[in-house]
């Protein structure tokens, strides 16, 4: 049957039925594991990687989010999520809840696998209205400016058995195909599916960060996949409907494994510039003001690159005052910024932010 956009899609399970090898991607595949290797050897050799997490997963989900036309700023977010969620802009809200469900999906995946209900939490917490079940109705996906139909997803009464079929090829071993490959097979199983009525992208790219943890390729969700992903969006669409249209796995599979190469290599170096950083902060507040040196603050400042005094009490159980005064100190050294924004008054790691920062 040929592939017609407006009708249900007929989604065959996995595997593939079209023969895929290791061989087909050569020198590509070999540097894609190399580079993921180095990144989760960089992360290994930092002293605490989790304080690295938190700006690393706003990054990606600032990215993700971006994709599907949620757009806002990673200083944005930074300094909204101080604040009241009252107060806070519906897309910053929206990435909040991304990095929400990307920790919980990184705490719960050794306990649920790549599972059903690993899934729908996920996306309870992206989309807390849909309550993280499946969809029971039709979906289409549809060109936003002229209304016509992309792509319409499987049928409702056909999700429970796709995704048991999904769960099943997940988390099944196989040595005759690279991990890597099986990630980026399942990551364009699961968006074929759309088992949802929202959030269906970017549940498939938390599960793609929590499927190459799953399989030992790294340790922390830091790598920033999203970012080539919304810089070369137009492709990525692309060849996703050149899998369903023509079984065109080969494109896909290249195009993602570029995508891993290139930004494992820059995650990690920019894991070498910000630990650089650390110490430098480190030693300069050490040196400058021996009374407010305390490893602790030094952290606090990279784990929340924009903070307020409120916060940072909170972070290092101080009374406010303290904290005042020891973000004030800091930015007399020029290790902090000074702004204020409305009533509030912040301090950000402006050379943090600009590693953070910088043009995919």
């Amino acid at each position: 049957m040929s592939f017609d956009p407006t009708y249900p899609h007929r989604l065959a399970p996995l595997p593939p039925q079209k023969a895929i090898a290791n061989t087909d991607f050569g020198d590509l595949l070999i540097k894609a594991r190399v580079e993921l290797a180095e990144l989760k050897g960089a992360c290994g050799q930092i002293p605490n990687p989790l304080l690295l997490m938190s700006p690393a997963i706003i990054r990606e989900s600032v990215a993700s989010s971006n994709i599907e036309n949620i757009n806002t700023t990673l200083a944005d977010v930074l300094q909204w999520q101080l604040f009241p969620e009252a107060e806070q802009r519906q897309p910053d809200k929206e990435v909040l809840r991304y990095r929400t469900a990307m920790e919980w999906g990184f705490e719960n995946a050794g306990k649920y696998a790549l599972s059903s209900r690993l899934i729908t939490g996920i996306q309870a917490r992206l989309i807390p209205d849909g309550n993280g079940q499946y969809r029971r109705e039709q979906n289409q996906i549809a060109n936003l400016a002229s209304r016509e139909s992309l792509y319409t997803p499987p049928s409702a009464s056909d999700i429970p058995s796709l995704i048991g079929n999904w769960e099943n090829y997940a988390n099944a071993a196989d040595e005759t195909l690279d991990p890597l490959i099986r990630v980026i097979i399942s990551h364009y199983q699961f968006e074929a599916i759309h088992p949802f009525r929202d959030g269906n992208g970017r549940t498939g790219r938390i599960l793609m960060i929590l499927h190459i943890i799953q399989y030992g390729l790294l340790q922390f969700p830091v790598l920033y996949i999203s970012g080539y992903i919304n810089q070369r969006r137009a492709d990525y669409y692309r060849h996703l409907l050149a899998v369903t249209k023509d079984q065109n796995w080969h494109g896909f599979i290249e195009y993602m494994l570029h995508g891993f190469h290139a930004k494992a290599m820059e995650t990690r170096n920019d894991l070498k510039k910000i630990t650089v950083l650390f110490d430098q902060i480190k030693e300069q507040t050490r040196s400058g003001n021996k009374k407010i040196y305390r490893l602790d603050l030094v952290e606090a400042i990279f784990t929340y690159p924009i903070i307020t005094p409120t916060k940072l009490a909170i972070v290092l159980n101080m009374h406010y005052t303290t904290t005042s005064k020891y973000l004030a100190q800091l930015a007399e050294m020029g290790i902090l910024k000074e702004a204020k924004v409305g009533k509030h008054h912040l301090f950000a790691n402006h050379r943090l932010l600009e590693i953070l920062s910088k043009p995919s």
